[in-house]
């Protein structure tokens, strides 16, 4: 994996690390420093901003979970969920990105910043369903795993990463996964709002306003911790009894020669990845599990070609290993 260290001599990012389970066995290196202008550089320990990971990570399973239960159902309808009148749109369709919201919306500054977290999500709320909607047809949205998040909230009674940790404990996953980093992390692109480099906070501003913790971002983790979460919920029976006959909604199913997850992907295979660098990619039948994370929106993601350079190591990261 030279081409990782290399691409941070050459600026790409800052910092670089994977982990890939196989055969019962982690291999997991870490390349670069915090920022341009640290000395210290990081470890196999240190935890990233995972971004959207967040979503295939923890809220599409726990709503898997939720249903196998049946605390809920994938046909229920989200408005009523969430106290209102009824939408017309399902558990399932957030899942899988078919409700017809846009992709995004500003909340930050749309809903206002001097009220309390119990009115920033009852803002937020009343805009997404008042915001325009597209037809059915799959469109990916934060908007989705945002009002999946508060209704998690609402069922189990619970700030969203209170329910986490639970979550982490019940099933005996890789406890060190969290929303409240500790260490310092790498940081990530300049926020207007507050006007850093986030460390040790979420790049995303609208889950930075609702408090860091939410169904679409907040994550932290290390690649050596996302990996072996993973290779334990896939182990789940819930996990595969729910999953499999919806098609795993929240997982991207890699399709084609140039695929983002390299020229070896299957359709069968479980992938997701995040803005800020992220992307995991994972082969059920295998037991196999590959995790890249770097923070290469820093110190902005406006960079010229970032996101085609960017493509480019991950299909090269994913094809050393599958």
């Amino acid at each position: 994996m030279k081409f990782l260290g290399e691409s941070v001599k050459n600026g790409e990012f800052t910092a670089a690390q994977y982990a890939v389970f196989r055969d019962n066995r982690l291999l997991t290196a870490s390349f670069g420093t915090f920022d341009s202008e640290s000395a210290s550089g990081i470890d196999d320990s240190t935890q990233f901003d995972l971004a959207s990971l967040t979503k295939a990570l923890f809220t599409a399973p726990l709503f898997y979970r939720m249903i196998s239960e049946k605390i809920i159902s994938a046909e229920d309808d989200c408005g009523i969920l969430l106290g209102r009148p009824e939408a017309g749109i399902t558990v399932y369709e957030l899942l899988a990105h078919k409700s017809g919201f846009v992709n995004w919306l500003p909340f930050y500054e749309i809903c206002g910043r001097d009220l309390t977290p119990g009115e920033k999500k009852r803002a937020v709320i009343e805009t997404v369903f008042t915001s325009k909607r597209h037809n059915k047809s799959y469109c990916y949205s934060d908007l989705n795993y945002i009002l999946l998040g508060f209704i998690a909230e609402r069922l189990l009674g619970s700030p969203f990463d209170k329910i986490f940790e639970k979550f982490k404990a019940e099933e005996s996953l890789c406890g060190a996964l969290t929303f409240r980093p500790e260490r310092e992390t790498p940081k990530t692109a300049f926020s207007e709002l507050r006007k850093v480099n986030p460390t040790r906070e979420v790049e995303d501003e609208n889950c930075f306003y609702l408090g860091g913790a939410t169904g679409h971002a907040g994550l932290f983790g290390s690649a050596q911790e996302v990996a072996g979460y993973l290779a334990g919920l896939i182990g789940k029976p819930w996990f595969t009894e729910v999953g499999e006959p919806l098609d795993f909604p929240g997982f991207d199913r890699p399709e084609g020669e140039d695929s983002i997850y390299g020229r070896h992907a299957e359709p069968e295979f479980l992938a997701h990845l995040g803005f800020t660098g992220t992307a995991f990619l994972l082969d059920r039948s295998r037991k196999t599990v590959a995790v890249l994370l770097t923070n290469s929106t820093y110190p902005t993601p406006d960079r010229p070609q970032r996101r085609e350079k960017l493509r480019i190591i991950r299909q090269t990261f994913f094809e050393s290993v599958f």
